[in-house]
């Protein structure tokens, strides 16, 4: 399904509060159903908001907490080290930045096996 995301910025904040309190698999399950008993083709986003987003009850769980419990196994789980590829981007004294192994889980970091 393709729309129009053209919209005012208050309409951005309020979808920002529907994301937050509702969630966005209730969104797409609403604009997918909408979509399929809907009379003509929607076009813009605001159908959607005006049309029913606004009224969409709390979702039932929160999201899941991000723990080291979820983590790959034997990432480190520093907030900058990237859990697929093991790399951290490195800020350098010149500005410049790369992307270098993380020195505490990479597999080349310590003889590991990938």
């Amino acid at each position: 399904m393709t729309v129009s995301w053209s919209m005012k910025p208050s309409d951005w904040i309020e979808i920002s509060h529907i994301v937050q309190r509702a969630g966005i698999p209730a969104m797409v399950a609403f604009a997918r159903d909408t979509k399929a008993t809907a009379r003509q083709p929607i076009r813009y986003a605001t159908f959607f908001l005006r049309g029913g987003w606004a009224g969409l009850p709390p979702a039932t769980s929160a999201p899941a907490p991000r723990d080291n419990a979820r983590r790959p196994a034997n990432h480190c789980g520093h907030a900058d080290c990237d859990p697929v590829t093991r790399t951290r981007e490195i800020e350098h004294d010149n500005g410049l930045r790369t992307l270098e192994r993380c020195p505490d889980c990479h597999p080349a970091s310590k003889g590991q096996a990938a």
